[in-house]
Formats: C-alpha cells, sequence, structure tokens
C-alpha cells in the first residue's frame, strides 16, 4: 500500500510541471522591429518586422546581400491601438506573433505630429515591452517606409538604426526609457529621428556584381516633443549631441573648424570667424572621446540661472591649416579656437530650444529639484512658461591630449606653412 502511494508522489512532478501554455520556438514569429502611422482617415497602420527563420539558420547575413533574398519580412495591419493591430495582424501570419525581441519602435511624423500619447500606453504598461528600447521618428515619411528598406550591412533594418545612432555617439539602446523619464518629469519628451535618404549622387550597375549606393536609413537628430506629447521640431545631426552633453550622454564626437591666417598671428582670432564651419578657409578636425557637464543653478532673483560647464578631452586627427602642431603654441591656439566654435555653436542651439520649442530638454528643472527642492515647489507648476526666459552661462574648456603621429603642417612654407 505505502508502496503504491509512493509512486503515485514520485509520478505527480512529471505530470504537474511543464508550461501548460508553451509556444515552440518554431510555432513563433519573432518581432525585432515595431512601427505605428497614422493615416489620412485616422486610422492606425501597425508594421512589423519579423525574423526569417531560413535567414536565421544561414547566419542572418542574408539581408545584406544586395538583390539577394532578405533577413526579414514586413507585414502590417490596421487597429484602433497596438493591441488591436497586433490581433489583426496575427490573422494572416502562421505564427505566433512573439514582441519579447522587439528591440526597435518607429514612429510616422503625421502620428508625432498630432501626438504620441495614445499609443505609448501599451509600451509602459505591457511586460512584453523591453523599458530600454528605442523608440524613433521617421522625419518627412511613415514608419512603414523606414521598417520596409533592406540594409546592406545589416539582416534587418530594425537593427541597423540601434546601431547607427551608437555609432553616433547617443546612449545604447534605451530611448524609450528616456522618454518615460522626461515626460513623467518635465513633461517634454525626445526621440531620436531619423531618415530616408537617396544616394548624393546616382550610378547605374554595370555588372551584377556592382555594389552602387541605394536610398538607406540615416539619423537626422533628435524629435522634440511639447508636454503635449505632441512634436514641436527637429534638433539636426550637427545639434542633437548639444543635449546630450549637457546631460553627461554623450560618448564620442568629432567637430571641425575653420583656423585662419589670424590664428597664426594671435590665439583665436576672431570668433565669427569659426561659426562659417568647415565650408571654407583651412581646417583642424578633433576626436573628442571623454565629456563632461557641470550644471550649477543660480537661485538669486527672481528667476533662476544657471551656469553650464562642458568639459572634454581629444586629439586632433586632421589640420589642414599651416600651424605647425610640433610647438605647444599652436596647439592651444586650436584649442581656443575650438572653443570659441563650440561655445558659439552650443549657444545657438540652447537659444533655440528655448524660443521655439519651450521645452526643457536639458534636466535643468531636475538640477533645480535635486538641488533645491523647496524653491523647485514654487517654480514647478510655471517652469514650461519660466524655461525661455531663464539666463544660461555656457562655457567649454576642451584639452587636446594628442596630435597625430605628424607635428608640422605638409603645407609648404610657399603657400603659407610655418618654415622650420
Amino acid at each position: 500500500m505505502f508502496r503504491k502511494i509512493g509512486l503515485v508522489f514520485l509520478a505527480l512532478p512529471i505530470v504537474l510541471t511543464g508550461c501548460w501554455d508553451r509556444h515552440e520556438l518554431n510555432d513563433q514569429a519573432i518581432v525585432l522591429g515595431w512601427g505605428m502611422d497614422l493615416t489620412e482617415d485616422g486610422e492606425y497602420l501597425a508594421t512589423a518586422n519579423l525574423v526569417l527563420p531560413l535567414a536565421s539558420k544561414s547566419g542572418g547575413q542574408q539581408g545584406g546581400q544586395q538583390g539577394g533574398p532578405s533577413g526579414f519580412m514586413t507585414e502590417s495591419a490596421y487597429g484602433k491601438n497596438n493591441r488591436d493591430a497586433e490581433q489583426n495582424m496575427q490573422r494572416k501570419l502562421s505564427r505566433v506573433l512573439f514582441p519579447g525581441h522587439r528591440r526597435n519602435i518607429f514612429i510616422g511624423e503625421k502620428l508625432a505630429e498630432k501626438g504620441v500619447f495614445s499609443i505609448m500606453d501599451e509600451y509602459g504598461r505591457s511586460p512584453m515591452v523591453r523599458p530600454r528600447s528605442n523608440i524613433f521618428v521617421v522625419k518627412g515619411g511613415t514608419a512603414q517606409e523606414a521598417m520596409s528598406i533592406a540594409y546592406q550591412l545589416e539582416a534587418n533594418p530594425a537593427i541597423a538604426v540601434q546601431k547607427i545612432q551608437e555609432k553616433s555617439g547617443a546612449p545604447i539602446s534605451r530611448s524609450l526609457l528616456d522618454f518615460f523619464i522626461m515626460a513623467n518629469g518635465t513633461g517634454c519628451g525626445v526621440m531620436p529621428a531619423l531618415t530616408i535618404e537617396s544616394p548624393e549622387v546616382n550610378t547605374d550597375k554595370k555588372t551584377p556584381n556592382d555594389s552602387p549606393p541605394q536610398t538607406t536609413l540615416s539619423l537626422y537628430g533628435a524629435a522634440i516633443f511639447n508636454e503635449k506629447l505632441k512634436l514641436a521640431g527637429y534638433l539636426g545631426y550637427d545639434e542633437f549631441w548639444v543635449r546630450l552633453w549637457i546631460t553627461n550622454r554623450l560618448n564620442f564626437r568629432n567637430f571641425t573648424t575653420l583656423v585662419n591666417a589670424v590664428d597664426a598671428d594671435k590665439p583665436g582670432g576672431k570668433a565669427a570667424d569659426a561659426l562659417s564651419g568647415a565650408t571654407r578657409g583651412q581646417t583642424v578636425s578633433i576626436n573628442v572621446d571623454t565629456f563632461k557637464s557641470h550644471i550649477t543653478p543660480v537661485m538669486t532673483g527672481e528667476l533662476p540661472r544657471f551656469r553650464i560647464l562642458l568639459e572634454g578631452n581629444g586629439y586632433i586627427e586632421e589640420n589642414d591649416s599651416p600651424l605647425d602642431l610640433s610647438k605647444l603654441a599652436n596647439v592651444q591656439k586650436v584649442e581656443i579656437r575650438m572653443n570659441q566654435y563650440l561655445e558659439a555653436k552650443i549657444k545657438k542651439v540652447v537659444t533655440k530650444v528655448q524660443k521655439d520649442f519651450k521645452c526643457d530638454i536639458f534636466g535643468l528643472g531636475d538640477t533645480i529639484h535635486h538641488r533645491h527642492p523647496y524653491q523647485w515647489k514654487k517654480l514647478a507648476s510655471d517652469w514650461d512658461t519660466i524655461f525661455p526666459d531663464i539666463d544660461i552661462d555656457i562655457k567649454v574648456k576642451l584639452n587636446l591630449t594628442g596630435t597625430g603621429l605628424t607635428g608640422e603642417s605638409l603645407l609648404p612654407a610657399r603657400d603659407g606653412g610655418e618654415g622650420k
């Protein structure tokens, strides 16, 4: 009798354990990218990038072959919201949609202009959405267009845009989380923005193996959302890094500025000369790989003021000027010129954000909240009207730690280079 009872208890773990509602891997449609657009009649159009099983078995590189089989498939469906569109999409798929590996979310520009509050709830509520995912706005286009373009270097365009963002010095895989934090803080929000770009020069294929430039995805900059989570405007590729530096999130960046003949006579020259960028004259390019930001709120007077010190360490990568960079004095001239250029550039972007967008995307309000919580209680309710008028003093201090393998300028002395 006891032997029979023991056998029953031994058998129970075998019977009772296991996942009764499991889905085998070959029964799942793995979603790597998800997009939402707003149609002309007000409906939502959802698009999913799904991993192709055959492409995965062959290493996932087929999507990068020009003219070859793609490593992903794109499916779409209309719906009242994310979940309704997903359900409508499911009726066209032989496998169960699995969004647990969803890395990137795409928002069409028209939907961003109307406001993203209507679709963001699912991204913060569903346990199947990774909070460290990336979310992008497609400037001048739709999410479906961006997700349908085969990217040559990656098997899936959803992976490509994430890597492009990382290679531009932005933080890794957390723009969705950052958006939620900002929206629940100062009320504004920032998302990376991408565009669909055609080749600068169209070149025809002369043989089947030729690989001319194609229409591709490109990082545009950042999309700014107001307190109603509606698109307020964009910061371009030459502007979006300013916010990352001020908020201590910029990883690396290359800067190029003019170094005119006046720099050979006195340090720095005229700051206005550097503001024209690198489109003419003689230039110097530096690579900055260490960034620091120090924000100090000054709580005197009716309105708060801010002092922002931006520091960085870098090295010179290219010198098209006549300066002999083996001389310390000339390196200091480049530092002064670069600091002038960056200060003017950063102030211009900050002013644009204050006057055009009127959104505190730099976290200045949060700085007051952390350091002066009692004063912040008086400012919090009116911060959106106070922020555009506050005074922000910005100083840039770059330290050049290297000049490369060659110190002297390659420009001959007869053409303006410094003689030995």
